[in-house]
């Protein structure tokens, strides 16, 4: 590989070395899904176990480079190889750090997705299990972030990735010795300050990155996490609560795909994620009308390069397969050929879809553009069709829900109850998060919902969307399992940080209502 001459036994070291924490540096055992369990909290299993079992590292090289990093670390890493050279740039596991960081080391590039545990899933979950402590993803990175290596040499810390608002946010950027932190696409200033840092020059705290031209974006040069490849960046739909809907969209040319798509097969990725906010708006000629033509021809060209066993979308919305069902149609039967997924011994693919909620003043308050080209009025409407669309071919979404959303009241809930009902009868998975203001949206300013003050018709709520997965995704045989876990854990814990009003969810969730 290209650091074997450069970084020789007692090495002095990589000028510019990148990494991330345990949990971003594995690719929990080629599952995307179970990388939303980094942000559970860390509980009572040892991190030693769950570093080997549960997020192993991922493979490296013989010289301590790994073999696969996260894809926007790639997309980093090939904007500094371009100006600097193969020879001075190193993507570590953090267990390997010592074999490339020494005395000419001069900055050390950081990314994580959710370093302080404050994101959507972690928030959500980490309070609702309350006992296990912080998120694990929290855990690794201040782990990494701790390692005395990383200082040894006075080497420049610069952190990024999707989830760097949030030590600025958290007001950790001193007490965890970072230098810099960028926020936003790096393309257009990663170069600028990794050189500054090699000149030895003084960083600024923040940086709030410019949005890059498309041609600014280079293509990986070695393989990505999950296979992963960008195919859409930014969405558009102007979604309050979300970043990247409020950026204006491109998609990448075929050819630019397909060369990261065969990098990664050529490299012995069996799975390649179709990174998108909005797969079934590539190429889409009209604001937000499907060109079902270029879809199909992406998905068959990617099923067709050699080495490529799973597909996995990343994220769809509804209104494009209500407004045209036949692309669905389509690429149903190729994505389940490629699909690594079976339910209660049923074969069926995936992908993340936002229904947020069943309100339609929420709707036309917080996400307008959500359903476009139709009407808010017409929301329930597009989610029972659509996912009854994807059902029929047998398409299984994954859906989030978003509980406390600015202004929800008793109504709003009862709407998306209301909703919820509709859909008790479809191949949904559902998971329902606590709103969560990020940094670089436009509801930033907005108060985090939490566990207290959740109403009871919002536990009711919580509880409905978990009873439906119990019955669907479980088998019978061990759902009393689940159910006895949950009586378990709400007489010795639920019922002490929540009070009674938390039984009838819980009974409803497990199934003891029935």
């Amino acid at each position: 590989m290209f650091l074997r001459n450069a970084a020789s036994p007692q090495t002095q070291g990589v000028p510019i070395v990148l990494t991330g924490s345990s949990t971003d540096m594995s690719d929990f055992k080629l599952d995307p899904f179970r990388a939303f369990t980094g942000g559970f909290p860390t509980g009572i299993v040892p991190r030693v176990l769950l570093r080997k079992y549960w997020y192993p590292p991922v493979p490296n090289n013989g010289d301590g480079t790994t073999k696969y990093a996260p894809y926007g670390i790639r997309k980093i890493e090939a904007l500094l190889i371009r100006e600097f050279g193969a020879q001075n740039v190193a993507i570590v596991h953090p267990d390997n750090l010592k074999k490339v960081v020494g005395p000419k080391t001069k900055v050390i590039g950081i990314s994580s997705m959710e370093p302080a545990g404050t994101g959507f899933v972690s928030r959500t979950y980490t309070s609702f299990m309350g006992f296990g402590g912080e998120p694990i993803a929290a855990t690794e990175f201040r782990d990494l972030i701790k390692k005395p290596i990383l200082r040894k040499w006075s080497a420049k810390i610069v952190l990024g990735g999707s989830g760097a608002w949030q030590i600025h946010r958290a007001k950790l950027q001193r007490k965890y010795g970072i230098d810099c932190i960028v926020m936003g696409e790096g393309e257009k200033t990663a170069l600028k300050i990794f050189r500054m840092a090699l000149n030895g020059d003084e960083l600024p705290q923040i940086v709030e990155t410019e949005s890059p031209d498309p041609e600014e974006i280079p293509c990986i040069m070695h393989p990505s996490i999950f296979g992963t490849v960008e195919i859409t960046r930014g969405c558009g739909r102007g979604c309050k609560f979300c970043s990247p809907t409020l950026r204006s969209r491109y998609s990448f040319p075929l050819e630019h795909i397909l060369k990261e798509v065969k990098l990664n097969a050529n490299n012995g990725t069996k799975m390649i994620i179709l990174a998108s906010e909005d797969i079934f708006l590539y190429q889409s000629k009209d604001k937000f009308l499907p060109n079902r033509e270029a879809i199909v021809t992406l998905i068959k060209s990617v099923a067709a390069v050699p080495g490529v066993k799973y597909i996995q979308p990343a994220h769809a919305s509804l209104a494009p397969v209500v407004y045209d069902p036949k692309m669905v149609e389509e690429i149903g039967p190729i994505l389940l050929e490629k699909s690594r997924w079976a339910t209660n011994g049923s074969r069926h693919s995936s992908v993340e879809i936002g229904i947020e909620t069943g309100s339609i003043r929420l709707m036309n308050e917080h996400m307008k553009g959500k359903m476009l080209p139709y009407k808010p009025e017409e929301w329930h409407d597009i989610v029972t069709k659509g996912i009854e669309i994807m059902n029929e071919n047998r398409i299984w979404p994954l859906a989030t829900f978003i509980t406390g959303l600015p202004g929800e009241t008793e109504k709003d809930t009862i709407a998306t109850l209301e909703l919820l009902d509709k859909l008790r009868h479809s191949k949904v998975f559902y998971v329902p998060l606590l709103f969560t203001s990020e940094e670089d949206c436009m509801l930033r300013e907005a108060r985090h919902m939490n566990l207290r003050h959740l109403t009871p018709l919002q536990w009711e709520l919580m509880a409905t969307c978990w009873e439906h997965n119990l019955k669907i995704f479980v088998p019978k045989k061990h759902q009393w399992k689940i159910r006895l876990a949950a009586m378990i854990a709400y007489a010795l814990y639920y019922r002490w940080k929540h009070g009674r009003k938390v039984l009838w969810p819980i009974m409803k969730f497990s199934g003891w209502n029935k």
